[in-house]
């Protein structure tokens, strides 16, 4: 067990990433980003040149982007922050 310990050493992990901050700004951002790829979709739709090589790049990212904040919302309401200890005055 303890040669696992030292030959472990000193070599990165992969985590799962944190997200710290509310659930409601969480989620706030992800209406906000998803509320641009409609945006950009419509745009796109009624455009008469069809899409563009810029458009389709920022439709990409916007949709990362709200891919990331729906991630961010979800993981927010399962592992919420501890509450600070409670005082008795």
């Amino acid at each position: 067990m303890d040669d696992e310990t030292d030959r472990d050493r000193g070599r990165l992990r992969l985590r799962r990433p944190t997200f710290r901050g509310s659930s409601v700004g969480w989620g706030i951002a992800a209406v906000v980003w998803l509320s641009c790829v409609v945006s950009v979709v419509v745009r796109m739709a009624t455009g008469e040149g069809g899409a563009a090589l810029v458009d389709v790049l920022v439709l990409v990212a916007l949709v990362v982007a709200t891919a990331v904040c729906v991630t961010g919302t979800v993981a927010t309401i399962r592992h919420p922050r501890p509450a600070p200890p409670a005082v008795d005055d």
